[in-house]
């Protein structure tokens, strides 16, 4: 959707504000509305794929972060977006460790813990649903990923295989 010239500056700032607000890993319904909304640096297509890529690399599945930071901006867009998205929210996680360690004792701390777990889910359901409206666009796609989520809640298949499988198959008839 860009000639890959945005501002390697603007990129920094926006994945580093994407990053702080990401938990669980992930926002994908605040990802989509800033970058393919708002900015109009990626696709949907781009965004479903980025994130088909994070999970099948090795590492954290928002790996993808750097896909959108070179779809942004080039060579320059990717360092950005990776040191924006990951660098800031890596120091604070180090720092929420130290203060989780001093809480141990505090009484409020289970119920915090337990308070959040919601949210969690609810964060997770959103992206569900972005990368939902951005890769399945016909029947065959909605069989493909509704096999792979049987499969991966249902078994104890490893996840690599369903992923090469479900590619595998998209390939097969055309997707």
């Amino acid at each position: 959707m860009t000639d890959a010239g945005a501002n390697w500056l603007d990129i920094l700032l926006t994945f580093t504000r994407l990053g702080l607000i990401s938990f669980g890993g992930a926002n994908l319904a605040e990802i989509e509305r800033v970058l393919v909304g708002q900015r109009q640096w990626i696709t949907p297509g781009t965004l479903a794929s980025g994130f088909a890529l994070g999970q099948i690399m090795p590492g954290p599945n928002m790996l993808a972060m750097t896909h959108y930071g070179f779809a942004a901006g080039g060579w320059a867009g990717a360092a950005a977006a990776t040191l924006g998205f990951y660098g800031p929210t890596a120091l604070l996680s180090a720092a929420a460790a130290l203060a989780w360690r001093r809480l141990l004792g505090w009484k409020w701390l289970p119920t915090i813990r337990s308070a959040l777990l919601p949210f969690g889910g609810g964060v997770l359901l959103a992206g569900v649903l972005v990368l939902a409206r951005g890769s399945v666009q016909n029947v065959a796609g909605a069989v493909i990923a509704a096999a792979a989520f049987a499969l991966l809640t249902r078994t104890r298949v490893n996840p690599a295989l369903v992923v090469i499988g479900a590619a595998a198959l998209g390939a097969l008839i055309g997707l």
